[in-house]
């Protein structure tokens, strides 16, 4: 009895441990940058406070890049795309993105099918694009970016490098940025025509009445 008490103790411990790590945020080496052993979680797209959740959705192509200590000054800024459907395609600060399947934080993917999930994007199935693009150097202010012919629902995390190419901060999972607005379902599209028909006959009523 005590044996498989001692047993299902260990057991429980080593899944939490397991599970915390799958759930952690990590880098991956990729192109000529490789991970430092420590990757603080402190690097935010578009301004995000900690807490706030993945799934934030841009306004426009444009967003900032900042930490929230104020470190990273002076590092090489990388946007990393998760692209829904094909290639990674458009760019950032006029630099296009570079497909590489290990240019992504590692257990992000998770968080990325779970939010495409919950705002309608991709429910099931989803095929998972990965890539990435220099957008330019972290000033004390953040670092500005703007996306051009990136399509609609592509997830950003952001990486600082420093000098020795090695990753130093990265966006927790829980807080990348969407962009854009996503697709309406195809029965949104239909209930929102059926309105529109609903106003333009009522407008015609009145007018021919006047």
């Amino acid at each position: 009895m005590r044996r498989s008490s001692r047993l299902l103790t260990v057991s429980l411990s080593l899944l939490l441990i397991l599970s915390g790590a799958a759930l952690a945020d990590t880098c991956n080496d990729f192109a000529t940058y490789t991970c430092s052993k420590s990757t603080p979680d402190i690097v935010h797209i578009g301004g995000l406070n900690s807490g706030q959740s993945i799934g934030i959705l841009l306004n426009s192509n444009t967003f900032t890049v900042n930490t929230t200590n104020g470190n990273g000054v002076g590092d090489t800024v990388i946007i990393l795309g998760a692209f829904l459907n094909g290639a990674p395609t458009g760019s950032v600060n006029g630099v296009s993105f570079t497909a590489d399947a290990n240019a992504f934080e590692g257990a992000s993917s998770g968080a990325i099918l779970s939010t495409w999930a919950g705002l309608n994007i991709c429910t099931s199935n989803c095929n998972i694009s990965w890539g990435y693009a220099v957008a330019g150097t972290l000033g004390a202010n953040g670092l500005s970016v703007t996306a051009s012919g990136v399509p609609k629902g592509t997830v950003f995390f952001a990486e600082l490098v420093n000098s020795d190419g090695k990753i130093v901060y990265i966006t927790p999972n829980s807080e990348a940025g969407i962009l854009g607005s996503p697709v309406p379902e195809p029965t949104s599209l239909i209930l929102m025509g059926t309105g529109l028909l609903g106003i333009a006959t009522q407008i015609r009523r009145k007018l021919r009445r006047g």
